[in-house]
C-alpha cells in the first residue's frame, strides 16, 4: 500500500482536524505519520545506495518518498498547531509534552518554505539530486593499468594509491578518482548548485551553504567560518612544516598528491595488514563496545560491509526505524542500516574497513539509545547538529589508531598480538603528518563555501 494511502486511512480513523486536536492527540498524530513516511524513504535510500536488485528500489521512488516526508515536515498546519498548543497549553501541558512540542516547532521551522517559488525550486532540487545519484551509481570508475582499463571503486582506487609500490600505478589511480569531478559536473551538478542557491535566496539566506548550516547548527555561515578560520590559520604552519619534512625524508616526488599517502605509510601499512584481518572486524567491534559498556537497546542491525560494484562508495549509517518511547511507555528499538567498504583481498583494507565499521557502529549506538517521546528526536536531519551527530562516531573510530587498543585487539589470524615495535614504527611514520587529515577535513567546508558563493555565470 502506498504511503499516501496509509496516511489517508490514519487520518480518517482519527476524524479530528489537526487544528482541533489536543496536545496528546496532536503529538501522537505527528509521531505516527512521520514514522511511516520516514521508514518509506529510508528503505528506498538503503535499497538504491546499496544497489539492491529488488525492482522496488529506484530513483523515482526515492525522490517520491523523500518529497512526501519533507512535504509533511514542511506543512504549515503542523507548525501552526504546535505553536498554538505551546502558547495556549500553559500549566496543562506536561513537561514532556512541552519538550516535544518545542522540538516540533524547531523541526518544522527548518522545512517550512514561504512562497511557491521556493517550494518549486525544492522539488526541482530533489529531482536533480535523484538523477545525479542514479548517474553516479552507474559510472564506470577505475584506472588504466599496464595499458588496460581496470574497473575499481573509489575505495579500491584510494587503497591502491596508498599501497602500490609503482608510482605509475598510483598516479593512474589518482587520475581515476579525479574523473568523478568532470562526470558529475556534466551530469547535472552545475544546475543543481544553481537551483539550490535560487531556493536558499528565495528563503532569505545568503546562499545554499548558509541555509544548510543555519538549519543544522542554529547559526549561519559567517559564524561558522569565524570558528573555522582560527583552525585554518592556526594549522597553516603545521602544514608547511609537515610538507617540508615529507619532502626532506622522501624526496620532492612525495609531495605529489598520488605519492603522499604511500610515502607516509605505504610500507608500514603492509606490515600492519596481518594484524587487521577483516574477518575479525565484527568481533573487534563487539568486544570493544561491550568493554566500554555500550549497548544497542534491543536494536536490529542490517550491515553491508564489503565493497562491490554499484554500491555507494562511502560508509554511512541510517535508521529506517527511529528509536523512541511510545505514548504507552513501551520502547520502540531502532532498526539500523550501516555500511563499510572492505576488500579483503586488498592490502590495508582490513584496517580502513574496521575504522569505517567502528565509525558507523558508533552512529548506530548513539541513535539506538535516544529515549525520547518522538521519533523526531532520533533522526540525523536538521535540526540535528552535524557536530553533535559525528562526535560519538569519530571518538569510537579513533580507538583503532590507539596504541593501547591495538595491543589488546589487533591480533593476526595466527593469534599473534601486534608487536610494540610496529606500533611505534607506525606512530613515527604517521604522527608528524596528522595535520594532513585535519586539513583534508577543513577543505570540505571551504570548498562548499567557495562553490555556493560563485556567480551563476562562473558555474560551468
Amino acid at each position: 500500500m502506498r504511503v499516501s494511502a496509509l496516511l489517508a486511512l490514519s487520518t480518517r480513523a482519527i476524524r479530528v482536524p489537526t487544528t482541533q486536536m489536543s496536545a496528546p492527540a496532536f503529538i501522537d498524530d505527528v509521531n505516527s505519520k512521520y514514522e511511516v513516511l520516514h521508514k518509506a524513504f529510508e528503505e528506498q535510500f538503503w535499497g538504491t545506495k546499496m544497489a539492491l536488485s529488488d525492482g522496488k528500489y529506484n530513483t523515482a521512488e526515492l525522490t517520491r518518498t523523500k518529497g512526501e516526508m519533507e512535504g509533511f515536515l514542511a506543512d504549515p498546519a503542523n507548525l501552526a498547531r504546535a505553536r498554538e498548543l505551546l502558547a495556549s497549553g500553559g500549566d496543562a501541558l506536561s513537561a514532556e509534552e512541552k519538550k516535544t512540542l518545542e522540538l516540533f516547532v524547531k523541526t518544522f521551522g527548518c522545512y517550512i518554505m514561504e512562497g511557491d517559488e521556493a517550494k518549486t525550486l525544492r522539488t526541482a532540487c530533489t529531482e536533480f539530486e535523484g538523477s545525479l545519484e542514479a548517474a553516479r551509481n552507474k559510472m564506470k570508475l577505475g584506472a588504466t593499468l599496464d595499458g588496460a582499463f581496470v574497473e575499481l571503486s573509489s575505495v579500491g582506487l584510494r587503497t591502491k594509491m596508498r599501497t602500490a609500490g609503482d608510482e605509475a600505478t598510483r598516479k593512474a589511480c589518482w587520475e581515476g578518482l579525479r574523473a568523478i569531478g568532470p562526470f558529475v559536473t556534466s551530469n547535472g551538478f552545475v544546475e543543481l548548485v544553481k537551483k539550490r542557491n535560487q531556493m536558499a535566496r528565495a528563503l532569505g539566506y545568503v546562499d545554499f551553504y548558509d541555509y544548510k548550516v543555519t538549519q543544522a547548527e542554529g547559526f549561519g555561515k559567517a559564524a561558522l567560518f569565524e570558528i573555522l578560520d582560527t583552525l585554518e590559520v592556526g594549522t597553516r604552519p603545521l602544514l608547511a612544516t609537515a610538507r617540508e619534512r615529507l619532502g626532506n625524508e622522501h624526496g620532492a616526488a612525495a609531495l605529489e598528491p598520488w605519492n603522499t599517502g604511500h610515502a607516509m605509510a605505504g610500507e608500514v601499512t603492509k606490515k600492519l595488514d596481518p594484524y587487521f584481518p577483516f574477518e575479525k572486524s565484527v568481533e573487534q567491534w563487539g568486544r570493544s563496545f561491550a568493554a566500554l559498556g555500550i549497548s544497542y537497546a534491543g536494536a536490529s542491525m542490517n550491515l553491508d560491509l564489503l565493497d562491490r560494484k554499484g554500491k555507494y562508495s562511502n560508509g554511512f549509517c541510517h535508521w529506517p526505524q527511529p528509536a523512541w518511547v511510545k505514548p504507552d511507555g513501551s520502547w520502540q528499538p531502532t532498526v539500523t542500516h550501516f555500511t563499510s567498504l572492505a576488500d579483503p583481498a586488498a592490502i590495508g583494507s582490513g584496517l580502513t574497513g574496521l575504522t569505517t565499521l567502528m565509525h558507523e557502529a558508533g552512529h548506530a549506538a548513539h541513535f539506538a539509545n535516544i529515549k525520547q517521546p518522538s521519533p523526531l528526536f532520533s533522526q540525523e536531519r536538521a535540526p540535528t547538529s552535524v557536530a553533535y551527530a559525528e562526535l560519538q562516531s569519530m571518538f569510537l573510530d579513533s580507538l583503532v589508531g590507539d596504541a593501547a587498543w591495538r595491543c589488546k585487539y589487533a591480533i593476526s589470524r595466527g593469534g599473534e598480538a601486534i608487536p610494540w615495535s610496529l606500533v611505534e614504527e607506525d606512530v613515527r611514520a604517521k604522527h608528524p603528518y596528522e595535520v594532513f587529515a585535519l586539513r583534508a577535513m577543513l577543505a570540505v567546508p571551504y570548498f562548499e563555501k567557495a562553490l555556493y558563493e560563485m556567480a551563476d555565470g562562473d558555474l560551468t
